[in-house]
Order: structure tokens, then C-alpha cells, then sequence
């Protein structure tokens, strides 16, 4: 499948509010290109919706990785290490 029909796919599930088979899309799409900035970013908007906090931060870095001048993934990073240094500065390691 393409890439741009798992995009649509991806976009429908999440209008339907399936947001958990959206996810599973858009890591369909990094397996096939794993450069893909905008499938790693909302990777990290989903893992961040469904509460998954250490999952949504990696998701953020991969696409700062990628884009360093990532604004909106930038501030989510931010966003979430202070979450996580206010409930629990183990769970991750920066």
C-alpha cells in the first residue's frame, strides 16, 4: 500500500476517532519510509492523546531528529519532559 492511501486511511480512523488503528497506520508509513516527518510527529499526537508519555516523547525526538527546527514538535518535547519531571523524572533518561 502507499504511502499516501495509509495517509488517507490514517486521517479517516482518526475523524472516526479510532485513534489507537490511526497510530498503527502511521507506523505502517515509517516502515516504509522512516524519514517521514509528519507520520513520526503524529505518532507522537497519538501516543500524547492515549496518555502514553515516554512513547509520544520518543516519537517527538525521532522528528526533532529529523527536522531539528520542528516547531511543534519542539514544544511538545518540552511539554512533556516537564509532565514527566513533575510525576516521575525515571521514566526517562535525557
Amino acid at each position: 500500500m502507499s504511502i499516501e492511501n495509509l495517509l488517507i486511511e490514517a486521517d479517516q480512523l482518526l475523524k472516526a476517532g479510532d485513534a489507537r488503528a490511526a497510530l498503527e497506520k502511521y507506523k505502517e508509513i515509517v516502515g516504509i519510509d522512516e524519514k517521514h516527518i509528519d507520520a513520526h510527529f503524529m505518532i507522537g499526537e497519538l501516543h500524547h492523546q492515549l496518555g502514553e508519555l515516554p512513547a509520544a516523547l520518543s516519537a517527538y525526538l525521532i522528528t526533532t531528529d529529523l527536522q531539528p527546527d520542528h516547531k511543534k514538535a519542539n514544544v511538545k518535547i518540552e511539554m512533556i519532559k516537564s509532565i514527566m519531571d513533575f510525576f516521575n523524572p525515571d521514566l526517562y533518561n535525557p
